[in-house]
């Protein structure tokens, strides 16, 4: 049984990498705002819709009724609510104040630094639900 769990916690995690709308190739290739803003963005979406299966697929190994969904649930809302957090780096470029809104924004450096920091969380997340699985799968 835990065979065939890890076979479709694998296949569920493969689909969502080949579906993938950024090319991860782009962090080779940073250095404009614009560019930079995309990649992070792009890579990060594509982060979230695979950590969320990744959750699922933890969530499925565990028994019903278990502490440790309302655990994994609590984890999977405070890194949501983590990114928030990521406005510290955006702001602190900016010497706490940042221009106004207008109609044609653009992106700048300081708007790197707020997707960058929310792709390294997303990051950490799926490293951390991978381990999870794979623990739960031995």
């Amino acid at each position: 049984m835990r065979l065939i769990k890890f076979a479709a916690c694998i296949v569920m995690s493969m689909s969502s990498l080949c579906h993938a709308a950024t090319d991860p190739e782009c962090l080779k290739h940073l250095g404009g705002a614009f560019g930079d803003v995309e990649c992070f963005n792009g890579l990060s979406n594509d982060l979230k819709q695979e950590n969320s299966k990744l959750a699922e697929s933890v969530a499925s190994t565990m028994p019903k009724g278990s502490k440790n969904r309302n655990l994994l649930k609590a984890y999977l809302q405070n890194q949501v609510k983590a990114r928030d957090f990521c406005e510290l780096s955006r702001e602190s470029m900016t010497d706490w104040v940042r221009e106004a809104e207008s109609v044609n924004p653009r992106y700048h450096d300081y708007d790197v630094a707020y997707y960058q920091c929310v792709y390294s969380l997303l990051e950490q997340e799926n490293r951390f639900l991978k381990s999870l699985l794979k623990n739960a799968n031995q």
